[in-house]
């Protein structure tokens, strides 16, 4: 078999070994998902080149329809595990490589030279010498160059927006997945905070698994982190059947985790609430003037924050129905949604205050909804 397609690349001290699938550092591997190697491998590829957001999460999940936040938590997961210079971001439009890359031909052997060049927009890019096959062709290949970066731009202010709307048409959407993970940010996710946070520990260490894996939000009424759903992601989802998943506890108030259709369908909300020492999960179906659930349970474990339990909603899209588990136990079925304080805000997940308590505070570790 001729290896010649499988390059190794190497970037100051990494290594990443395009066959394998795997980066090392002075030899030792660093773990990385196969989305997060692919997402790192996209980069590497391009030699220093821009790549487009688009462009990267097509070619990293090129059949599934994910949010920006997948992207740009693999983007975080690389710069904490390679280092915070080797990936440079270019505001609203996309990412490149910042660090010389030298590419070795696995075939051959043959190591070629980086090189720096500079666009015609003054940005300084950093891209890999060619293999000898392809220098007889250099000119060629940066007149293209040159071609589809005139494209691209002359695209993106005549409609890009409007041409990848048709595109997706041309390539429907075969799964949806927004994800709040660990001890992460949700702002680099790609979720937005609904209104300013509060002075408090926001990340949560863990010391049994030894790292920071649960993050906390305050209110002294009610805030939230969201992610809005597209119209096609709506329509999507409400065509199968969807699973909303919330690792979390309760230390003081109320917590949710919410999926809003907004315009398409209901909104489905799971509440985890305090009322003196005890402890319950409602499925709301009414908020105005007074809270009103579907059904209630009480469960203590709403209030481990060492150890978050798994609270679902699982949607049956043929009876239109959702039903709660916890800990992958079927706890209550028949849950309809509602349709008050509908915002279009997606998927939510945050803390508001609930009976007489001054402050609500709630722990996530994970927030997760998928459709496919």
């Amino acid at each position: 078999m001729n290896d010649s397609s499988h390059p190794t690349f190497v970037i100051g001290r990494l290594r990443l070994e395009a066959q394998q699938g795997c980066v090392t550092r002075d030899g030792q591997p660093v773990p990385l998902t196969p989305k997060e190697f692919n997402t790192l491998l996209a980069l590497v590829d391009a030699g220093g080149r821009l790549v487009l957001k688009e462009d990267l999460m097509a070619r990293v999940w090129p059949d599934s329809y994910v949010g920006e936040g997948s992207l740009t938590r693999n983007i975080s997961v690389l710069r904490r595990a390679l280092g915070e210079d080797l990936i440079q971001t270019v505001p609203r439009r996309g990412y490149r490589i910042g660090l010389p890359v030298v590419s070795t031909d696995a075939g051959s052997g043959e190591t070629s030279r980086p090189r720096i060049e500079t666009s015609t927009n003054g940005d300084r890019a950093i891209t890999v010498q060619p293999a000898l096959w392809w220098k007889q062709t250099a000119i060629f290949g940066l007149a293209l160059a040159a071609v589809v970066i005139v494209v691209f731009a002359v695209a993106h202010f005549l409609g890009y927006h409007t041409a990848k709307a048709h595109a997706s048409s041309m390539n429907p959407i075969r799964s949806v997945l927004i994800e709040k993970s660990g001890g992460f940010d949700p702002l680099t996710e790609g979720f937005t905070l609904h209104r300013p946070d509060g002075d408090y520990p926001h990340v949560i260490y863990n010391r049994e698994a030894n790292g920071w894996d649960r993050w906390r939000l305050v209110t002294d009424d009610q805030n939230y982190y969201t992610r809005p759903l597209s119209n096609e992601e709506k329509d999507f989802a409400l065509q199968k059947d969807w699973k909303l998943t919330c690792v979390c506890a309760l230390e003081s108030g109320a917590g949710e985790a919410d999926i809003d259709f907004a315009g398409k369908g209901p909104r489905f909300d799971i509440q985890l609430l305090q009322e003196g020492k005890r402890y319950f999960v409602g499925l709301t179906k009414q908020i105005s003037p007074t809270i009103e659930l579907d059904d209630k349970i009480e469960f203590p474990g709403v209030a481990d924050v060492a150890h978050p339990h798994t609270y679902e909603l699982r949607y049956d899209h043929l009876n239109k129905t959702a039903s709660l588990w916890i800990d992958g136990k079927e706890m209550a079925s028949g849950y309809l949604g509602h349709y008050q304080f509908q915002e279009d805000r997606g998927l939510l997940f945050g803390a508001a205050i609930y009976g007489n308590v001054q402050k609500s505070s709630a722990v996530f570790q994970q927030v997760r909804f998928e459709a496919k």
